[in-house]
C-alpha cells in the first residue's frame, strides 16, 4: 500500500517535472523566436532606411492604406510640364504631409522665418508655402509678398481655415463659385490643398487686380466689398502686412515682428471703437 502511494507521488513528480522541462523549451522557443523576429526587423529599418529608393516606395506603399484614389491622383495631376521641378517635388510633399527642409534663397529664408515666428508655424511647414507663392507670383504676374500678405491676413497660414460663408484654404477662396479653377472640378477637397489653394487665389487675386485697375482696389474686388463703400480695412491690412514682410526679406525680422504686434493692437483698438460707437457714427465714418 505505502509503496503504491510512494508509486504514484513519484509519477506525479515525474510529470510535473516533464510539464516544466516542456514550458521551459516553449519560453525557450519563444524567447529565441522573439529575438530572431526583433533583428529581423532592425535589420529591415536599417536597409530601408539607407536605401532612398526602397524607402520611397515602402512609404508609398504604406501611404496608399490611407490615402484613397482619388486623392493620388490630384498629387499626380499636380506635377505640371511647365513647372519647376523643385516646386513640383516641394507641391507634392506638401500636399501629402511629408515636408521636408526646402531650400530658399536668403530673403525668402527671412520671409519664412517672419511668418512662423509670427503665426506660430513651423518653420519647415512655412517654407514650402514661401516657395509655391514664388511659382504662383511668376504664373499670376503677382509679387510673391502680396501672395503671402493675402494669405496671413485670410487665413493666417491656416489651410485648413473655413469662413462661415464658405471660403476656404490659405487663400480663403470661394470654392462654390471657382470650383471650376481647380484641376477637379467641384471637388470639395481641392481647395483644402495648399499649393492648389495658393495657385487658384493668385489667379483670382491677379483678375481682380486687373480688372481693379490697382492693387489696393483688387484687393476690395477680391474680398468681396467691390459694390460697398469701404472694405473694412481688408486692403490696408493686406498691404501693412505686405511692407511688414518686405522689412523681413531686407533681412530685418525682429523689426517687422515689432511692427507686427504694434499693428495688431492698433486694429485691436479699431474694431473695439468701431464695436461702441454709436450706429450713426459708424455710419458717417464709413
Amino acid at each position: 500500500m505505502r509503496n503504491s502511494i510512494g508509486s504514484r507521488v513519484r509519477q506525479g513528480i515525474d510529470w510535473l517535472e516533464a510539464a516544466a522541462d516542456l514550458a521551459g523549451n516553449g519560453l525557450g522557443m519563444l524567447r529565441r523566436l522573439s529575438e530572431a523576429v526583433g533583428a529581423l526587423v532592425v535589420v529591415s529599418a536599417v536597409t530601408i532606411a539607407t536605401m532612398p529608393t526602397l524607402r520611397d516606395s515602402t512609404v508609398g506603399f504604406v501611404r496608399g492604406w490611407f490615402v484613397p484614389e482619388a486623392q493620388a491622383a490630384r498629387l499626380r495631376s499636380l506635377s505640371q510640364p511647365d513647372t519647376d521641378e523643385a516646386v513640383a517635388a516641394t507641391a507634392h510633399e506638401a500636399l501629402t504631409g511629408t515636408v521636408r527642409w526646402v531650400h530658399l534663397e536668403p530673403a525668402e529664408a527671412s520671409v519664412a522665418q517672419y511668418l512662423s515666428r509670427r503665426y506660430h508655424v513651423a518653420d519647415e511647414a512655412v517654407r514650402p508655402l514661401v516657395l509655391a507663392a514664388r511659382e504662383a507670383g511668376r504664373e499670376s504676374q503677382l509679387d510673391p509678398l502680396l501672395i503671402l500678405a493675402v494669405m496671413a491676413v485670410e487665413s493666417s497660414l491656416n489651410p485648413f481655415a473655413e469662413s462661415p460663408v464658405g471660403a476656404q484654404g490659405l487663400m480663403q477662396v470661394m470654392t462654390s463659385v471657382h470650383s471650376t479653377r481647380f484641376e477637379l472640378d467641384g471637388d470639395q477637397f481641392t481647395a483644402l490643398e495648399p499649393v492648389a489653394n495658393i495657385r487658384v487665389g493668385s489667379a483670382i487675386l491677379s483678375d481682380s487686380i486687373r480688372r481693379g485697375g490697382s492693387v489696393e482696389r483688387g484687393l476690395q474686388l477680391y474680398v468681396g466689398a467691390g459694390n460697398l463703400q469701404g472694405d473694412g480695412g481688408y486692403a490696408g491690412r493686406v498691404m501693412a502686412e505686405m511692407a511688414r514682410l518686405k522689412m523681413a526679406a531686407a533681412g530685418n525680422v525682429t523689426a517687422a515682428l515689432a511692427s507686427g504686434a504694434t499693428g495688431a493692437r492698433a486694429d485691436s483698438r479699431a474694431v473695439g471703437n468701431a464695436q461702441s460707437a454709436p450706429a450713426n457714427a459708424v455710419a458717417s465714418s464709413s
